[in-house]
């Protein structure tokens, strides 16, 4: 941990994507009363109504920034042939994935809640199956990064592309009906559909869709680390 720190505080990439999270606390908590004056006065545009979906839509790039500092970690130390120094070494290489999965996780859990609670846009301040699949897709999206990319620079360009992702809560938010399911497939669909609901005051449907959406973050995460461990052997 205190190798990754110092890499990530020498590597701008890296830097940003830890502190990513806190710009876009920032932002929510000061930025957007600023717009919504602007375009109310300019535009006569009320942006008050979408406030839940601004935080879903914010608060759901929180696992792709951790997510992406662990990826773009692994795959440094791919590059340098760490990984397999640690094979052979007690932590043995279940031990260093489980670490490379844990990390992200309770990383993304930490300051998840640090943004729902301080952001001021959602009235659900800390939510506890929204925060649980959040920080299920940090492992996911290193996991995506390391298994698909050769090296650090595919895994940037393969970063961008992942940013799609962002998708799900547009989906969640304004996809009419049964025309949603066209959309289920994206891991941020779930949690943003959680925040809809706990907002809209229906906590049997937020269960249904967390229970729903956990088995699918699984799905996707066994998924992940068997193209990974094949990939390394």
């Amino acid at each position: 941990m205190i190798k990754d720190l110092r890499h990530a505080w020498k590597d701008p990439v890296l830097l940003a994507a830890l502190f990513g999270p806190l710009v876009l606390l920032f932002l929510s908590r000061f930025g957007f009363p600023v717009a919504a004056h602007w375009l109310d006065v300019n535009y006569s545009f009320h942006l008050e109504p979408y406030r839940g979906f601004a935080a879903s839509l914010l608060v759901v790039t929180i696992p792709m920034l951790t997510g992406m500092l662990t990826g773009l970690l692994m795959l440094d130390e791919r590059d340098e042939n760490v990984i397999a120094y640690y094979a052979v070494t007690p932590i043995m290489r279940k031990g260093y994935l489980l670490y490379r999965v844990t990390l992200p996780f309770l990383l993304c859990t930490g300051l998840s809640m640090v943004y729902l609670s301080f952001s001021t846009l959602s009235d659900i301040h800390w939510d506890k199956l929204g925060v649980l699949l959040l920080a299920l897709e940090a492992p996911l999206f290193s996991l995506f990064l390391a298994a698909f990319s050769a090296n650090k620079v595919e895994g940037l360009a393969l970063s961008k592309i992942g940013g799609l992702f962002i998708a799900g809560p547009v989906v969640a938010y304004f996809v009419p009906g049964a025309w949603q399911m066209l959309g289920a497939w994206l891991p941020t669909y779930w949690p943003a559909k959680v925040l809809y609901f706990m907002t809209q005051d229906e906590p049997f449907l937020a269960i249904l869709f967390c229970s729903i959406g956990l088995l699918l973050h699984a799905v996707y995460l066994y998924f992940m680390v068997s193209v990974f461990n094949n990939r390394q052997s």
